[in-house]
């Protein structure tokens, strides 16, 4: 009886993921840039739209450069403050050392 239910509940955990991950692909496919026409309001539609994808990835692009560019400079700073503490840990071992 435990098995089955287990096997049961398996089943249903597959299937649960199954659907939500082809929920989530189909969502993030879903919109494209399809030229319909060549009459020049289509063209520009498509045009259009390929631009806003386009920005959308620069846009993207952008940020993830921004964001390599502060890890950098949090990584100096990091190294930075552990040298300081470094050095005020080696001035207090010395104090203390003379007194």
């Amino acid at each position: 009886m435990t098995n089955t239910r287990l096997l049961e509940n398996k089943i249903y955990l597959c299937i649960f993921s199954f659907l939500f991950f082809i929920l989530k692909i189909n969502s993030t496919f879903s919109h494209e840039c399809i030229l319909k026409d060549t009459t020049p309001k289509e063209i520009t539609i498509y045009n259009s739209c390929l631009s806003q994808k386009n920005s959308k990835y620069n846009l993207d692009a952008k940020k993830f450069q921004e964001m390599e560019q502060k890890i950098i400079k949090l990584e100096n700073e990091n190294l930075l403050l552990k040298n300081k503490l470094l050095f005020f840990k080696k001035k207090i071992y010395d104090f203390l050392n003379n007194i």
